[in-house]
C-alpha cells in the first residue's frame, strides 16, 4: 500500500471512460471523486473469484480495477451500476 507521501496513478480504459461519460452529470461528479481518492484510498475488497481484480463502492454504482504495484497504478477497467456489474462479474467467470 502507498505510503503517504506515494500515491497511485488512477488510470481508466476506453469502456471505464465511454461509461462514465453516460452517467447523469451529478452521479458522474461523485463517479470522478470517489475515483480521485483511490490514488491513496488502500483497496477494500478483490473480487472473489478473480483476486487479482478489485471492486469500489459508489452506491449504487461499481467500479472493478486492477493494481500494477511495479508502475503504481491503478486501473479502472469497468464501471456501472449493481446490475450491469453482476452481468459483468458472470461474464468474466464464466
Amino acid at each position: 500500500m502507498p505510503s503517504k507521501d506515494e500515491a497511485y496513478c488512477v488510470l481508466l480504459t476506453d469502456e471505464a471512460l465511454a461509461a462514465l461519460n453516460k452517467l447523469d452529470k451529478s452521479l458522474r461528479v461523485r463517479v470522478k471523486k470517489k475515483l480521485k481518492s483511490l490514488s491513496t484510498l488502500k483497496p477494500a475488497r478483490t473480487l472473489k473469484k478473480h483476486g487479482e481484480a478489485w471492486v469500489l463502492e459508489i452506491g449504487d454504482h461499481r467500479a472493478m480495477y486492477l493494481i500494477d504495484e511495479g508502475a503504481k497504478t491503478r486501473t479502472i477497467f469497468f464501471i456501472g451500476n449493481h446490475k450491469e456489474y453482476e452481468k459483468k462479474y458472470l461474464l468474466m467467470f464464466k
